[in-house]
């Protein structure tokens, strides 16, 4: 009886996870619309669904309400950083070919200056939302202590992670990018600032 009765339990279960009545993913912000993650490395972005399933881009559709949801990668540990910023390496940055080690050489002096700061902006939309992962980084490259992974970040509600909510107004493909920081166009985070544009990664259909 009291087999029967978890089976039934769990193939409700299953049933409402695929009609999307229920997430296994990790609690989300309490929003109407689209939810998008955006985690933030030395020099890129990588883009997660609501449950926390990576996208190559954001795609909503006209007049969707958006929020996302951003995660600087240096409020994880020091291995999940490294992990993203591997990324950049297998691209051209700066006048170096990929996989050139100058460019890691880069991302380090970056963390040892201090340029651990990002700006998130979207081409064409009201998003502009600055970091503040050096309150917790406490003047050294990494984190100590902090969430393991992004999913227990999102579900700790890290006090590194920052939201922004929005109506895609415009139809068309914009690039997503690190904002310069003020009138004399320096960015945050450093030497590979300006390389920081992942391009067209938010679309907007009809």
């Amino acid at each position: 009886m009291a087999v029967a009765l978890l089976l039934a339990l769990a193939t409700a279960t299953v049933g409402l996870v695929f009609v999307g009545k229920i997430s296994l993913g990790p609690a989300g912000p309490d929003a109407a619309g689209t939810v998008v993650y955006v985690v933030l490395y030395h020099y890129g972005f990588a883009f997660y669904d609501r449950d926390l399933v990576e996208r190559e881009r954001i795609e909503v559709k006209e007049g969707e309400r958006v929020t996302l949801v951003i995660v600087p990668a240096q409020a994880l540990p020091r291995e999940v950083f490294l992990a993203y910023s591997r990324r950049t390496l297998r691209l051209a940055v700066g006048g170096f070919p990929p996989g050139d080690p100058t460019i890691q050489q880069k991302i380090q002096e970056d963390l040892a200056l201090g340029n651990v700061e990002h700006i998130v902006g979207i081409a064409g939309h009201p998003v502009y939302v600055t970091t503040d992962v050096a309150a917790v980084l406490r003047g050294e490259p990494f984190r100590r202590g902090g969430p393991a992974t992004l999913a227990e970040a999102v579900r700790q509600k890290d006090v590194t992670i920052r939201t922004v909510t929005f109506t895609a107004k415009r139809v068309g493909a914009f690039d997503v990018i690190c904002v310069d920081s003020g009138m004399d166009g320096a960015g945050t985070c450093g030497w590979g600032h300006k390389w920081m544009v992942a391009k067209e990664a938010f679309v907007v259909r009809p």
